[in-house]
């Protein structure tokens, strides 16, 4: 016999497996409330769990070493474009900026100051 849930394979006089069990019994139903089953699936829903793969010594120093040239590179250049961004506004905001109305000062060359001399 499957399971109902899942269909997987139970013993005889068990309609749902143990796993499937286990998931119903953290949400409770009520007695005589009509639940819907899925559909069987082609292939159970429990699946076994993946082994993540083990990296050796040698390739985790190298990822590591890469991973720190990248940042160092990354925060190299994050403090150039941070630079030739500040440099320019800084420069521009303490430059004198006349207003359209204010008062400017004349420029006087030499040459026409000792004309008017004699």
């Amino acid at each position: 016999m499957s399971c109902m849930r899942c269909g997987r394979d139970v013993i005889s006089n068990q309609v749902f497996c143990t796993d499937c069990l286990q998931i119903m019994e953290r949400y409770p139903v009520s007695p005589n409330t009509p639940v819907i089953l899925p559909k069987h699936p082609q292939k159970p829903i429990h699946k076994k769990p993946v082994r993540k793969k083990t990296i050796s010594l040698e390739d985790q120093i190298f990822v590591l070493k890469h991973r720190i040239r990248l940042l160092t590179v990354l925060v190299i250049a994050f403090a150039i474009l941070t630079a030739l961004l500040v440099y320019p506004a800084v420069r521009y905001l303490t430059e004198d900026h006349f207003l359209p109305g204010q008062n400017y000062t004349s420029i006087v060359s030499k040459t026409s100051e000792n004309e008017s001399a004699p």
